[in-house]
């Protein structure tokens, strides 16, 4: 529960830290800080939701509506789980100081490529490292091409 409550407060921060970036629209057209406004609001909106939903769970163990065979096979998952969980919130930070320290473009891909391998088997690392490239690529071409948002770079 601890990792949806960091999240959350996490996300909340996030989108409070949007507001700060101006108005997302004027005079019809789409400035800089629509999508980050946009990212924040949904990302408070998920993580309300799973957050809501680990106290049902967390309520619903504890008044004994599931059973012990499940429970035995919860707690490994749970570890697992929070295994997960504690690196994300790693290589979160990580990326965070990373960001402006090497640019978005290695940032990006090394966080990328760290969440696919956290949340999946270690098989097809050169395929997940090129997805990741990948995701970065475009994201860079929305927002430095499209948009016209300049992001940190490398060779700054």
């Amino acid at each position: 529960m601890l990792f949806h409550v960091f999240v959350l407060v996490v996300s909340c921060g996030y989108l409070l830290s949007a507001f700060s970036l101006g108005m997302p629209v004027v005079e019809s057209q789409l400035k800089p800080s629509f999508f980050p406004m946009l990212i924040g609001f949904l990302s408070v909106i998920f993580s309300a939701i799973l957050f809501l939903r680990e106290i049902r769970t967390d309520k619903a163990s504890f008044i004994g509506e599931a059973r012990e065979a499940d429970q035995a096979s919860d707690s490994d998952s749970e570890k697992t789980s929070d295994r997960s969980a504690y690196l994300i919130i790693a290589a979160t930070a990580v990326y965070i100081f990373a960001f402006s320290q090497i640019g978005y473009l290695l940032a990006s891909a090394l966080y990328v490529f760290a969440v696919m391998v956290i949340f999946s088997n270690r098989e097809k690392i050169w395929q997940k490292l090129a997805i990741a490239i990948v995701t970065v690529g475009i994201g860079y071409l929305v927002f430095e091409q499209m948009f016209g948002v300049r992001l940190p770079a490398l060779w700054e």
